[in-house]
C-alpha cells in the first residue's frame, strides 16, 4: 500500500539522529563508493584517452575523489574509536598496502616491460635506470606517490603527449592523502580526543570551515588561493609533499565526515535537509564551486544518501568491495589500452573495454589479495595473546564495521607543485 501524502510530508519534516538513521550494515556506503570509483573512471576517459576534460566546469574525478574522503572520515572514525591503537593501525595497513603493492608489482614487472619490450625488442635500461622500475617501487611502495612513471613508458600516449612525461598510475597520488588522515585520527585516539574532548574535533572543523570560506573568497575576488594554500607539506616521510589547497578539500571532508560519527546522536537526518543538500551542492558543482563552503552540504547529502538510498543498494560493497580495486588499477588500464590505440574507437567504446578490463583487475584484486589480507583483521601476536591480563579494559568482541577502500584522484601531482584538477 503507497504511503498517502500526509504520510510522506510527515516523514519529510521529521527528523532522526544519524545513529539512529545508520544501522550497522543497513547503508548505502559501499553503492557509493562504487558510484565514486566509475566517476573517476569516467573522468580519466577523457583525460587519458583524447587528452581533454569531461567537461569544462565540473571536475567530475574530484566529486568522487571528494565523497571518498566523506565517507572515510565517518566510517575510520567509527573504527578508531572502537579499537585499540595497534588494532586500529593494523585494520588500515591490510585495507591499503596489500591491494597496492600488488598493483605496483603488476604495472612494474608485468606492464611497463611489456610495453617497453614491445617498443625496443629488450628490456635493457628499465630496471637501474634513475626513473627505472626498481626506484619506482622503492618510491611508491608506502603509498607515497613520488614517482609518476618508469622511464619513458606511455610517454607517447594522448596523456602522455600533453603531460611531456611517463605517467603509469596517476590515480594513485591522493593515497598519501588518505593514510595522513589515517595518521591524524590515529593521533586523536591516542590522546583520547575522540573519547573525552570530541568537541575539539568540531572546533577543528569550523576553523577549516573559516579557511574554506576565506579561500574561496580570495579565489573568486583576486583569481588565486591564499597564503595557507599555496605550496605544500612537506615532504613527509614516505608519502612525500602534500598540496596544501588539496589537503584543505580532501581534509576538510574527511573531518566533517569525522565529525558526522562524533556527534551522531545529535546529527539531524531528514529528507528536507537532505534534499536541499543535494539541490545546493548539484548548483555549486555545475557553477565550478564545489571545492569552497558546498563540500558541507556535500558531505552531508553523502550521509543522507547512505541512509535513505532503497535497501535493495544496501548489499552492494557490502560482502565483495570493488571500488578500491577499480580504483587503483583504471588508470593503467586506461593508458594501457590508449597505448594501443582503443581510444580510436570512440568514447563510449573505449570507456566500455577499459571498464571491463578495470573489473576485471578489481575482481581478481579484491578475490585474490584484499579480501584474504583482510581475514588477518584479527590476529593477534603470539606474545600478546598469551600475555596476562594487566588490569586495563578488555576490547571486547563488536559488529564489523564496513571497510573503507581509499581513491584518488587519477590525475598526478609533482612532489614540489600543486595538484592538477581533471
Amino acid at each position: 500500500m503507497l504511503p498517502s501524502a500526509r504520510q510522506v510530508a510527515r516523514r519529510a519534516v521529521t527528523a532522526v539522529p544519524l545513529s539512529n538513521a545508520y544501522a550497522g550494515r543497513a547503508n548505502s556506503f559501499g553503492f557509493l563508493r562504487l558510484c565514486f570509483a566509475v566517476a573517476v573512471v569516467l573522468a580519466h576517459t577523457a583525460v587519458i584517452g583524447y587528452a581533454r576534460p569531461l567537461t569544462e566546469v565540473v571536475d567530475v574525478a574530484g566529486l568522487g575523489v571528494a565523497g571518498f574522503f566523506g565517507i572515510s572520515g565517518f566510517l575510520i572514525t567509527r573504527s578508531a574509536r572502537r579499537s585499540s591503537l595497534p588494532r586500529y593501525l593494523w585494520h588500515r595497513a591490510l585495507r591499503i598496502w596489500p591491494g597496492l603493492w600488488v598493483c605496483l608489482l603488476f604495472i612494474g614487472l608485468v606492464v611497463a616491460p611489456a610495453v617497453w619490450y614491445a617498443e625496443r625488442g629488450h628490456l635493457d635500461g628499465l630496471w637501474r635506470h634513475p626513473a627505472g622500475v626498481v626506484n619506482f617501487l622503492q618510491a611508491n611502495w608506502w603509498g607515497g606517490y613520488r614517482q609518476q612513471g618508469i622511464v619513458d613508458v606511455f610517454r607517447d600516449t594522448p596523456y602522455g603527449d600533453q603531460t611531456r612525461r611517463s605517467v603509469l598510475d596517476g590515480s594513485l597520488w591522493t593515497l598519501s592523502y588518505e593514510i595522513f588522515c589515517y595518521l591524524i585520527v590515529a593521533a586523536l585516539a591516542v590522546v583520547a580526543v575522540l573519547r573525552r574532548a570530541r568537541w575539539l574535533v568540531l572546533v577543528a572543523a569550523v576553523l577549516v570551515f573559516g579557511l574554506l570560506c576565506w579561500n574561496q573568497y580570495e579565489t573568486l575576488r583576486f583569481g588565486g588561493s591564499t597564503y595557507f594554500t599555496s605550496g605544500s607539506l612537506g615532504p613527509l616521510p614516505l608519502l612525500g609533499g602534500l598540496s596544501k589547497i588539496w589537503f584543505l578539500r580532501f581534509g576538510f571532508m574527511f573531518l566533517v565526515g569525522a565529525v558526522a560519527d562524533l556527534y551522531s546522536d545529535k546529527l539531524p537526518i531528514n529528507d528536507v535537509l537532505g534534499i536541499a543538500a543535494l539541490i545546493l551542492t548539484g548548483w555549486q558543482t555545475l557553477e565550478g564551486h564545489l571545492f569552497g563552503p558546498a563540500l558541507l552540504a556535500y558531505e552531508y547529502a553523502i550521509l543522507y544518501l547512505a541512509v535513505r538510498l532503497p535497501r535493495l543498494l544496501h548489499s552492494v560493497g557490502q560482502k565483495n568491495d570493488y571500488s578500491y580495486g577499480i580504483y587503483i588499477y583504471s588508470f593503467v588500464v586506461q593508458q594501457t589500452l590508449a597505448w594501443l590505440g582503443a581510444a580510436a574507437w570512440g568514447f563510449v567504446g573505449y570507456f566500455a573495454v577499459v571498464m571491463v578490463f578495470t573489473v576485471v583487475l578489481a575482481f581478481l584484486s579484491w578475490h585474490l589479495v584484499e579480501k584474504p589480507a583482510l581475514r588477518f583483521k584479527d590476529w593477534t601476536p603470539r606474545l600478546r595473546r598469551s600475555a596476562p591480563p594487566s588490569g586495563g579494559a578488555v576490547e571486547q568482541p563488536r559488529q564489523r564495521e564496513p571497510e573503507r577502500a581509499p581513491v584518488a584522484e587519477p590525475v598526478p601531482v609533482a612532489a614540489d607543485a600543486p595538484a592538477h584538477r581533471s
